[in-house]
């Protein structure tokens, strides 16, 4: 190798060595300017956030305990298996509140869990629910059950005043049914939830009926959702209530949306996954020595009669998916009643795909 050729790779060596180096005071600006950015970026949004009155403050870092509450306890619902909740929950009867508290409506279609929902929203909180008929006499109550816009409920006087609303969905081609159920009792003088009508008398009413109950259906859901937005509104599925691996978490759900009201504070979150196993899988708590299964389960549903799956023509089960479909698109942008829907749609899909329902219905 001659003198200028080892002159030459020391000049590469040098100059190779010089361009490392700025290399790396170059990624060092870069990420210097980045965290300035970060940090000015940071201080520029504490600066425009609205100052909280005390009470607001208040509210905030409440509902800030709530969330971490419920987030902590949702995954130890998931990591653990379901305990044995026989006789470990004590449901004490619900009282009128001696204090003011602020109100949240729980509106469903007829036929959607609402009996069952009103008294796991009592037993969570202690306090007493009422609904839009006054039934009860009680004014000052945590929770009104309404199924308006339905003929089974009525425009509440003062209903603006109530700033919250759950809005508890059913599937319809079990909801009407269900709403059908209670008219046969009615109708019949029977003692509500305790008889299934007939399928023959099903299927006569069902023909009359559908095409309009399935739009009151519609209709009901489009009110809630629209006049209801955001923070101050809480979809809830009763299939997902009911269900054994989901159910305590959305009543954990339910409890931290109720404890947001002004004078409410519910039972420990901890305490919500029995208190909901007592009183919505009521009929898997087996008695134990010396122990009721139950403390709820005389007040619950005991339809006897005839059991079969509700059927449905052809035509109406697609009726039923326009129907659904629309609403889907209508709430493409809300997720909570997105994943609901799409499990309805999934669902009336495949008894489309099924054998015609009403030649191939089983009675037992």
């Amino acid at each position: 190798m001659d003198h200028n050729e080892r002159v030459h790779r020391k000049n590469r060596r040098r100059f190779k060595s010089y361009l490392e180096a700025n290399q790396q005071k170059a990624a060092a600006l870069t990420v210097a300017l980045l965290l300035l950015m970060i940090l000015f970026s940071m201080n520029s949004s504490f600066a425009a956030m609205p100052q909280e009155s005390p009470n607001q403050l208040q509210g905030t870092m409440k509902n800030r305990q709530i969330s971490s509450e419920g987030a902590n306890l949702k995954r130890t619902i998931n990591k653990k298996s379901p305990p044995d909740y026989r006789n470990q929950c004590t449901i004490q009867p619900a009282e009128v509140p001696g204090h003011r508290i602020q109100s949240t409506f729980t509106a469903s279609y007829p036929g959607s869990g609402a009996k069952m929902t009103w008294k796991l929203i009592e037993a969570m909180t202690g306090l007493v629910t009422g609904d839009d008929f006054q039934l009860n006499g009680h004014e000052n109550i945590v929770s009104i059950k309404t199924h308006y816009p339905s003929n089974e409920g009525r425009p509440l006087p003062g209903a603006d005043s109530i700033p919250r609303a759950i809005l508890l969905i059913r599937n319809p081609l079990y909801s009407i049914p269900s709403y059908f159920n209670f008219l046969y009792e009615f109708q019949n003088g029977l003692e509500g939830h305790s008889v299934r009508a007939p399928l023959e008398e099903w299927i006569k009413w069902r023909q009359d009926n559908f095409d309009r109950q399935i739009q009151i259906w519609r209709r009901h859901t489009e009110y809630w959702m629209d006049n209801y937005k955001g923070s101050n509104r809480l979809v809830v599925s009763y299939e997902q209530l009911c269900k054994d691996d989901i159910g305590a978490q959305v009543a954990v759900k339910v409890a931290e949306f109720l404890n947001r009201s002004d004078g409410v504070n519910s039972r420990p979150l901890e305490e919500i996954p029995c208190i909901w196993h007592t009183i919505v899988k009521y009929k898997d708590l087996k008695p134990i020595a010396g122990g009721n299964a139950s403390p709820v389960a005389d007040q619950e549903s005991k339809r006897g009669g005839p059991k079969y799956v509700a059927p449905f023509s052809v035509q109406e089960l697609k009726d039923t998916t326009n129907v659904l479909t629309t609403l889907l698109e209508k709430y493409r942008n809300d997720e909570p009643i997105n994943s609901i829907l799409v499990s309805y749609i999934d669902e009336v899909a495949r008894r489309v795909e099924g054998p015609p329902e009403d030649e191939n219905t089983i009675v037992k």
